[in-house]
């Protein structure tokens, strides 16, 4: 499935990395061929997670992280086997222990930042090795707008997609900052990426920016919300996900879940009420 992916914001609240790859190599097995990341994500262990997952399977997916944002609280210092559940232990006791993992609504007008050469080549090489990886399919923007970018930082962001290193840019962000950019803010990236929980946001997005490839996620943070006549109750992520993939074919739609049953149910839901390209 070229246009569902897999967003790895909360995979650090699982308990064990062997729960966490059976997750993630189930969302394989079902065709899910693109996977979201970020260094602020378990302050850089789903990125370490990724790595491992992705062992053999890098040229068959499409892998999306970021910049700009969670860069100083990366704290991967202890194998991954050993903070998993360290950190599920601590959530038990209804404290938070790596930062950056919860799956939350996205504050507007993130302040500004720079972010010079020095910021991206750093986070950019730091994500490759977690990775495990020498490119990154789509590098993006986290939070922020271009113009926190000095003219030295997008030169050398520009150059990585010119060598190859990244295939794409682009600006991942809430939908309300997104709403706020102008054209030329985002001639030279190729990607937004925004949460579409309220679809006539999200379509005003599509039609403002027709000529952009558009990444969504957050589809099903509001499912119980949700009205879906005529759907059964097992089908009704899946139902949720298909009508976002129908109104933005050309792009791809993240979702997320900590629960293997759950994502059968998500993706079976998708397939059954999906027409679009099925690969």
């Amino acid at each position: 499935m070229t246009n569902l992916g897999f967003g790895g914001a909360t995979l650090t609240n699982l308990k064990s990395l062997k729960e966490i790859l059976q997750l993630l190599d189930l969302a394989f097995e079902y065709g899910i061929r693109h996977y979201d990341t970020a260094p602020l994500y378990g302050q850089g262990y789903s990125e370490v997670i990724y790595g491992k997952f992705l062992k053999n399977k890098r040229d068959k997916v499409s892998l999306s992280t970021k910049f700009g944002l969670g860069e100083n609280n990366e704290t991967d210092k202890l194998p991954v086997n050993i903070i998993l559940p360290l950190n599920y232990l601590v959530k038990s006791l209804k404290k938070t222990f790596l930062k950056g993992n919860e799956n939350s609504s996205t504050p507007e007008g993130f302040p500004y930042r720079k972010i010079d050469k020095h910021l991206i080549q750093k986070s950019f090489e730091k994500s490759l090795k977690r990775l495990k990886t020498d490119y990154v399919d789509y590098y993006l923007l986290h939070e922020g707008s271009p113009s926190y970018l000095t003219e030295d930082g997008l030169s050398f962001l520009m150059n990585l997609k010119k060598e190859g290193s990244v295939r794409q840019i682009g600006i991942g962000s809430n939908i309300s900052d997104i709403k706020k950019l102008s054209k030329t803010d985002v001639l030279l990236w190729d990607i937004l990426q925004y949460e579409s929980d309220f679809p006539a946001k999200t379509n005003e997005i599509l039609v403002k920016f027709p000529e952009k490839i558009h990444f969504h996620h957050s589809r099903l943070r509001n499912i119980k919300n949700e009205i879906t006549n005529n759907v059964a109750p097992d089908d009704k992520g899946g139902f949720l996900l298909a009508e976002a993939a129908k109104s933005n074919p050309n792009g791809k739609i993240i979702f997320s879940t900590r629960s293997q049953n759950t994502l059968k149910k998500n993706i079976e839901g998708f397939l059954k009420y999906n027409s679009l390209q099925v690969q």
